[in-house]
């Protein structure tokens, strides 16, 4: 575990809202700067700090039930679902779901905000990979390369950073292929 520095930025009703986790002071005030000059509404007083314990969610979710753990809910049970006609796809989305949702931490996509990257897992299906022995879905990450690559995951599945989802890809390929690959 080691120490972070929480900002956090004041909501009406005495709400708060988790901005981010920085490594130092410094790096929390920029934000705070940044902030404050993109909306003129919002004044350096709006925010404060907290410096707190804090553990990579990351090393906390390395299964849907861990990631049910975080979240404070009971896993679903997946032999009562089967037995109501879900399909093995449609169980995985819903574990994905909830996995995305702990590592996110509290994160939701703005889809009103153009500006706001949201990243997702990128995989490679490789041909014939059944008959190879492999398992047909691996993962793969670019960046900055002269091509674009567009797929159509669900605003559900998506990630606040580029390496969460980098991880996610990694740990929970299998359940990615359930919903990505229709088994023949």
């Amino acid at each position: 575990m080691m120490k972070k520095i929480f900002l956090y930025k004041l909501l009406e009703d005495q709400e708060t809202e988790l901005i981010g986790r920085f490594d130092t002071l410094k790096e929390a005030q920029e934000k705070v700067i940044e902030l404050t000059e993109v909306d003129e509404d919002t004044t350096v007083f709006d925010f404060y700090t907290d410096e707190q314990e804090y553990e990579e969610i990351t090393d906390c979710v390395k299964s849907y039930t861990d990631a049910c753990n975080v979240l404070g809910i009971e896993p679903m049970n997946e032999q009562d679902m089967k037995a109501r006609g879900y399909r093995p796809d449609e169980i995985a989305r819903r574990k994905l779901e909830t996995i995305t949702e702990a590592l996110n931490e509290g994160w939701k996509p703005d889809w009103n905000n153009t500006d706001e990257y949201k990243y997702y897992p990128y995989f490679y299906i490789k041909e014939n990979a059944k008959a190879q022995g492999t398992a047909g879905l691996s993962f793969v990450f670019t960046s900055n390369a002269a091509t674009a690559t567009n797929a159509s995951f669900g605003s559900r599945l998506c990630f606040h950073d580029s390496e969460t989802a980098r991880y996610a890809g990694r740990t929970f390929t299998e359940l990615y292929e359930q919903i990505l690959i229709e088994k023949l």
